[in-house]
């Protein structure tokens, strides 16, 4: 059976621009933390309610993402598994892509 479905050009545009979004986060595009981690990401995978929240409380001085790159590794997944859902910032960093992405497509 052959079946052609039409009306899919929105939907065409939006995995595609999806699909450049991922290229530019794979690239290590600079990027605005508190667009990134979004307070609705935040508010559901950690006990802050935003990333300036999470900044805040580090026990560092954090002011943004680019700060976090700066702190130790290994207390920075501490901190990370103790205040998150996450056990890293690399898994905390990745799901907030992944959330980025799909919101895009499904948007």
């Amino acid at each position: 059976m052959d079946l052609r479905v039409s009306g899919l050009e929105d939907l065409e545009e939006r995995v595609g621009s999806a699909l450049e979004r991922i290229g530019e986060l794979q690239a290590g595009t600079r990027i605005e933390s508190d667009a990134f981690f979004s307070d609705p990401f935040m508010r559901d995978h950690t006990e802050f309610d935003s990333f300036a929240a999470f900044c805040d409380r580090c026990p560092w001085p954090v002011e943004d993402a680019s700060d976090v790159q700066d702190v130790s590794r290994e207390e920075l997944d501490e901190y990370i598994a103790a205040t998150t859902d996450f056990e890293s910032w690399e898994g905390m960093k990745t799901q907030a892509a992944e959330e980025e992405i799909i919101d895009q497509v499904v948007s």
